[in-house]
């Protein structure tokens, strides 16, 4: 199971994290456990969530340009969390 980046979520969404420190750690990690076929190991409901979160962290954009699609920290705070709750209270 890939707690890793599940549990890198779980902190972001605790306000440890900034959003560009999560966003990059989470992508990074989440590639590299791809690539290493750790995610092959989770249930479809984890591996769809993990999926989703990377999603959104890849549409963080820090600048005050940033397209409509794009979120800001809070916007990437709340859907994360909100995956987050949907995954554990369906999981």
């Amino acid at each position: 199971m890939s707690v890793t980046v599940l549990a890198l979520a779980k902190s972001f969404v605790m306000e440890r994290l900034s959003a560009e420190e999560f966003s990059n750690a989470y992508m990074e990690i989440w590639k590299f456990e791809r690539d290493s076929e750790i995610l092959l190991k989770d249930d479809a409901k984890l591996s769809e969530c993990l999926s989703s979160i990377f999603c959104l962290a890849d549409l963080y954009n820090p600048e005050s340009d940033r397209d409509e699609y794009e979120l800001d920290e809070e916007q990437l705070r709340q859907k994360v969390s909100s995956l987050i709750a949907n995954f554990t209270s369906h999981g």
